[in-house]
């Protein structure tokens, strides 16, 4: 029998469904034990996590392609395959529903704390302040951790805000990262980093 199971298999696995974080400065972190450290504080903390999730979550990071035409190309050739840019993405579910939550999902909104009363209108410019500056999915791994962090998120879907009876409301979120004006062009908006 063929398989393509090999002995360090069990060690290259992704596990559950990890956890989104905004704004988390990882740079600290030189190891899985230490970013274990920085990820407790920030769930201690409260600051960064986006709350808990349903269903897990998708990375995506699909090239804008073209093949270039020219008289007399019949297939595509080494060498005329161009990649225009990238479309990064993060999607999942919120569970936790919390006016920070519901702002990001609206895009460009405004959030307003009186007392005990947070009201929040939905603008229709984009404001600079509306990108959130990093946003991390981090997750299990058989030896450590996998990190995506993608740079200057906003949520482009909108809100659709689910609820039903005997059941938890929903809010569903697709994040891609943008590229800041200052960052070096021939590299897209987000990372991927291992810590075994």
């Amino acid at each position: 029998m063929t398989t393509s199971l090999t002995p360090s298999t069990f060690e290259n696995l992704q596990l559950n469904a990890g956890l989104f974080l905004r704004g988390f400065d990882f740079s600290a972190a030189a190891s899985a034990a230490q970013l274990r450290l920085l990820v407790a504080d920030a769930i201690a903390d409260g600051t960064c996590v986006i709350g808990a999730t349903r269903g897990g979550g998708t990375f995506t990071c699909t090239p804008a392609i073209r093949n270039i035409e020219a008289d007399g190309l019949r297939s595509p050739v080494v060498g005329s395959t161009v990649n225009d840019g990238w479309t990064v993405k993060l999607t999942g579910t919120m569970l936790e529903i919390t006016p920070d939550n519901f702002a990001s999902a609206l895009i460009c909104a405004d959030v307003q704390t009186a007392g005990s009363v947070t009201t929040i209108r939905a603008r229709a410019d984009i404001a600079e302040e509306d990108y959130i500056p990093t946003l991390c999915w981090i997750g299990d791994t058989s030896r450590g951790f996998v990190l995506i962090e993608l740079t200057n998120a906003l949520n482009l879907k909108g809100a659709a805000f689910t609820f039903t009876d005997k059941g938890e409301g929903t809010l569903p979120f697709e994040f891609q990262a943008h590229q800041d004006p200052s960052d070096d062009p021939a590299y897209a908006p987000f990372r991927i980093v291992f810590f075994d």
